[in-house]
Order: C-alpha cells, then structure tokens, then sequence
C-alpha cells in the first residue's frame, strides 16, 4: 500500500483544468494567478490544485484508505466522455459552439455526479466543515479526523445533490468575454457557505464554467419561479457584464488559486468584489434564453470580439434609474433570502445540516 498522505490528490480534476490549458508536448500548461491577482504563472495542470493525501481517511477500525479519491476517478472517467460529447463535436468554423439541447439522459447523468462531486470535494468545503464541527485547526497527527468528517460527509450527500441537479433546469452559454475557473470550481450563487447544501443547490443558481468561453447555468427555484422560460433546458449567451460579475465570483469563492486559459486571460478587468469582512457578494442575474435554431459560430472560441463588434457593456441608465435598479435588485434578493431560510429549516433533515 501506497504510505499515507504521500499520494498527490488533485482537489480540481485535471480532466477538467486541460479544458483550459494550452495543449504542449510536455501537456497542457495552464496560467494561474492568487486569488487577489497579486501574482500569475503558467504552470503544468498536473502541478496545479494538489496536495499531499488530501483524500485519504480512515476506516472505523483506523485502517488508512483512499477509496474517495478511487471513487472521484471514476466518476471523472464517466464525466470526461459527457464533456467531449457537449463541447467537441463541432470542428468547422460556422459550426455551432453551444451543443444541441438538452443533452442526452446519460450525459446528463454523467455531469450532475461529477458537479455534486466537484461542490463536495473543495478545499473550501472541508473548511467549512471543520469551522462548523469546532474541528479547525488540528494539528498532526490528529488532521486525520478533519478528512475523515469531510470524506464522511461527501459520502452522505453527493448522490442526493446529485439528483436534485439532474433534476434542474439546465442552461448552456457562451460569453464573447473570456470565463476564468478556482479551485472552487462550481458556485452555488447566494448559498456557497451555507451549512444545508443540498437546500443551497436547490433553490440557488448554479454556474459551472465549461472553458473560457462556454459554461451551464442552473437557473434554481427562484430564478424559475420569476421566468417561466428558464423551468425547461435552454441555451443563452451571456452579456460581457454578465461574464465579468460570474469571474468576480469566481474570485471570491477561491482559496487558493483561480485558473484560465494563457491565451484567453480575463485578468485585466477581473475585480475581487469581498466587502470589508469578507463575505461573499449576493447575486441576482436575469438573461435572455436563445430562441430555437440561434447560435454561436465556432470560430468565436478562438477569435475575440473586438470593440467594435457589438456593446460595450456600459450602461446607459441614470444614476436615478440606476438607483432604482439596484434598490430594488436589492430588496428581491432579501425576499429570496428569507423565502430560502424558511424552506431550508422545514425541508431537510437536521442531519444534513452541517
């Protein structure tokens, strides 16, 4: 048996960060920056986003495993051959970038395994969870007790969250401005920290960026609630605002490291949006679905719009408008925040809650 704590575990699948990454022949090299975007580097994937026996644990008589990390392999195997089936199949430059819709049920299938996977398995979760265990901050050789409730907890909830985001409306996009992933690869918007997950992935919207261009979009039950066309599978494409907000998130949730492609670096107008005591910002985002037999040329992958090409994203509202807007953005969010509260305390069983 391989000693414990001296397996590299990779906390983001390399599967997934070679989406963006630059093909070379030593593989795939990926730029990589803080998630303040104090400092960036270019690295190998295989070289980003491990650490030592992450996933090892142990069994109740104290034997050491690695049956989490054999089990992520597995559904990583599965979910690699849904990720070339929605992304790869267009070659030709007029081809259409977004796949058809919705995708089969075994892709689907396939995808919402590995999204529960990927909400589970962060650096971020197993923080939270010790933070809210009292469990923090152990030190060897007790650190074992930290993985061991992490591991135990993904165990007990990754099929369920699983089958509430099969369950979901799905959305598939393209933003013309370049996407950036983390170390906390999938965002649960509004619902990220929250100590009832499963209620989280439910009722909040869910985004996944697939490559520097295209991502799903999980619109959850408040946000279908409000527009009856987001209830159904659809494809949309995202406004540049649109873009810069969900790489805001994206910053804010990381850890460590955010991640994008060296050619297609969003970095220049990347903002971390925190406020003064760290709190993750609240999102409310509306978007319009692409009406059928609308798409997005494939060579828009590889070739940036340029100023000229369409809207700049500022807007042309006055500050009154403006004022009016976000007061009351401001006060739909509350609504949906209590409104989340009250199902989150009455729909889920105190055990989950953690």
């Amino acid at each position: 048996m391989v000693p414990v704590g001296s397996t590299r575990d990779h906390y983001v699948p390399q599967m997934y960060l070679r989406r963006f990454g630059r093909p070379r022949s030593s593989g795939h090299q990926i730029a990589v920056s803080t998630r303040d975007l104090s400092k960036s580097f270019v690295a190998s994937v295989g070289d980003v986003a491990v650490e030592s026996g992450f996933y090892w644990g142990t069994d109740v008589d104290g034997v050491p495993h690695h049956h989490m990390e054999e089990f992520f392999s597995a559904i990583e195997g599965t979910a690699t051959t849904a990720f070339r089936s929605i992304l790869d199949r267009g070659k030709r430059p007029d081809d259409d970038a977004l796949p058809t819709w919705p995708p089969r049920a075994d892709v689907r299938l396939a995808l919402s395994w590995w999204i529960s996977a990927q909400i589970l398995r962060t650096v971020r979760q197993r923080t939270r969870l010790a933070i809210d265990a009292g469990i923090a901050g152990i030190q060897l050789p007790d650190e074992i007790a930290v993985a061991n409730h992490h591991l135990a907890y993904i165990a007990e909830m990754i099929q369920p969250i699983a089958a509430t985001i099969f369950s979901r409306p799905w959305g598939v996009g393209f933003s013309d401005y370049c996407l950036l992933t983390s170390d906390v690869p999938v965002l649960v918007l509004n619902g990220q920290d929250h100590t009832d997950q499963e209620a989280a992935v439910d009722y909040w919207d869910v985004y996944l960026p697939l490559d520097p261009h295209r991502c799903l979009y999980l619109p959850g039950r408040a946000s279908s609630s409000a527009d009856r066309r987001l209830r159904s599978d659809h494809r949309l494409k995202l406004h540049p605002g649109h873009a810069m907000g969900l790489n805001s998130a994206m910053l804010d949730a990381s850890v460590r490291h955010v991640f994008f492609h060296p050619a297609h670096d969003p970095t220049p107008k990347a903002e971390p949006a925190l406020d003064l005591e760290s709190n993750l910002p609240r999102f409310l985002m509306n978007y319009d679905v692409l009406a059928p037999g609308f798409g997005v040329q494939q060579r828009w992958l590889d070739v940036h719009p340029s100023a000229s090409d369409g809207p700049t994203g500022r807007s042309t509202l006055t500050e009154d408008d403006t004022m009016a807007l976000v007061t009351g953005m401001a006060a739909e969010l509350e609504r949906r925040g209590k409104r989340f509260q009250e199902l989150a305390d009455s729909d889920r069983p105190a055990s989950r809650r953690q």
